[in-house]
């Protein structure tokens, strides 16, 4: 990825955390709806290229992403919670692995911070219960800001 690239994905997971510790859970909802538009605007586009198989596919994935993504929302924590969870210690493992060691003593902490960080966003994801639960979006919020901030360093002091 280019420097520039970085920036812009550190920045955005910064934005994201922000939304976390604002909207704490309906953020979640607000994603599975845009997720949802965004599925029925392909829908249309496909309509419109007269493919009508792959329009209907994602027009019906649409309108049930809208309807039924309230229901999802909870299934859907869970499973980014493992995704992180398996990427952070996959990361460790292979820092550890091919004994990744910087310059400078903060950029190696940086390294090491980053999956650290995806592992503790995951396990405060798995103790969300049935969204009612708000400081576990907060805390999810935080980490993601930090998580955001360590990948902008990162980006800034890159070569």
């Amino acid at each position: 990825m280019k420097k520039t690239e970085k920036i812009v994905s550190a920045l955005l997971t910064i934005a994201l955390g922000v939304l976390l510790i604002i909207l704490k859970g309906n953020v979640i909802s607000i994603l599975m709806t845009v997720l949802g538009l965004g599925l029925l605007a392909l829908g249309i586009v496909e309509l419109c290229n007269r493919l009508i198989p792959p329009a209907v596919v994602k027009l019906v994935s649409g309108a049930l992403v809208i309807l039924c993504g309230w229901v999802i929302v909870e299934a859907v924590l869970y499973l980014l919670a493992a995704a992180l969870l398996i990427l952070g210690i996959l990361v460790i493992y292979e820092k550890i692995k091919s004994k990744t060691v910087c310059e400078a003593l903060w950029q190696t902490v940086c390294e090491y911070a980053v999956p650290v960080v995806f592992i503790l966003i995951g396990i405060c994801l798995l103790f969300n219960q049935g969204n009612t639960v708000n400081w576990v979006f907060i805390l999810s919020g935080v980490f993601t800001v930090v998580e955001g901030g360590l990948l902008l360093v990162n980006a800034l002091y890159q070569d």
